[in-house]
């Protein structure tokens, strides 16, 4: 079954980042910090996805309202990393990026469009289901239209494909990280006490 797989990668994928950014060293650096930041919340996200619809009744709704803000994160993150200035930055850990995910996916898609980062590569190869939806409308609304009645429970269809949103933003989560993480690993040679341990942030 493809909704089952799409689980079960979800799955492996979670636990992989987890062991990939759980306790690494965090840069002294509030850009960096920022960054991280972001993309550790897309991570719990991108957890609780796969445990709502693993559920004995699955929480499709609920499921899709948090892959929405698992874009937002992440898009957060890739928006802080090549397109903020220092003043943006500053602002955002105040106040936020006070952007649309509209405007972070138009903003962030549109620099690297032409990239060679893996980034890139990821949102070049998921830019149609990403683009539908964040672009096409409410697909949690759509959903009661299109069946016209009462139904907690979404199409394998439909899930299936917000389960590979999820898991594609996850892997352009843990990219931006990998970019993020080897920038700061020269100066954690170079500059001791410059790294604080995720686990003991405060």
């Amino acid at each position: 079954m493809e909704l089952e797989h799409l689980l079960a990668r979800a799955h492996s994928l979670a636990y992989r980042i987890c062991a990939e950014f759980n306790g690494q060293p965090l840069p002294d650096d509030q850009r960096a910090c920022a960054v991280i930041g972001c993309l550790t919340v897309a991570q719990q996200h991108h957890c609780a996805i796969g445990i709502l619809l693993r559920q004995e009744m699955p929480v499709n709704s609920s499921a899709f309202a948090l892959v929405r803000e698992q874009i937002a994160t992440v898009f957060n993150a890739l928006w802080l990393w090549y397109c903020a200035s220092t003043e943006e930055v500053q602002r955002f850990m105040a106040h936020g990026s006070g952007k649309s995910l509209h405007q972070l996916v138009a903003q962030v898609d549109g620099l690297l469009a032409n990239s060679p980062t893996a980034e890139a590569a990821i949102l070049r190869g998921h830019s149609a289901q990403l683009s539908d939806f964040v672009f096409a409308g409410e697909p949690r609304i759509r959903h009661w239209l299109d069946i016209n009645e009462v139904d907690a429970l979404y199409s394998e269809e439909t899930v299936g494909q917000l389960v590979a949103l999820s898991n594609s933003m996850a892997e352009l989560g843990l990219a931006s990280y990998r970019t993020v993480y080897n920038k700061h690993i020269t100066s954690t040679h170079e500059e001791p006490g410059a790294l604080r341990r995720l686990d003991a942030a405060g």
